[in-house]
């Protein structure tokens, strides 16, 4: 089973990022970023956004919830959610 910390450095390596340099970007230590990669320490959530931004993949995918590197969701998923939402406010009298 794929790991976070072995999804992290895949995702850290295509970006031909260094330890150091997500370190730099994150305001974490090198050590940090390498316990991270090596499963030994979990980023609290807001770390675990930042790292996502930061590489370019979703959280899902660093969770390794999803082997899709990027969100599911796109523009027209979104204008869609918006439009299901509009619908079902109004629907309930919430303008």
């Amino acid at each position: 089973m794929v790991k976070f910390g072995e999804r992290l450095k895949e995702a850290r390596t295509v970006k031909h990022m260094s330890q150091q340099a997500l370190a730099d970007i994150i305001g974490k230590s090198l050590n940090t970023v390498g316990l991270y990669e090596r499963g030994l320490r979990q980023p609290s959530l807001e770390t675990l956004c930042l790292l996502a931004d930061t590489l370019d993949v979703s959280v899902d995918y660093l969770l390794a919830r999803t082997n899709n590197r990027h969100s599911v969701y796109t523009d027209a998923a979104e204008r869609d959610l918006e439009s299901r939402i509009s619908r079902i406010e109004s629907k309930i009298g919430i303008e």
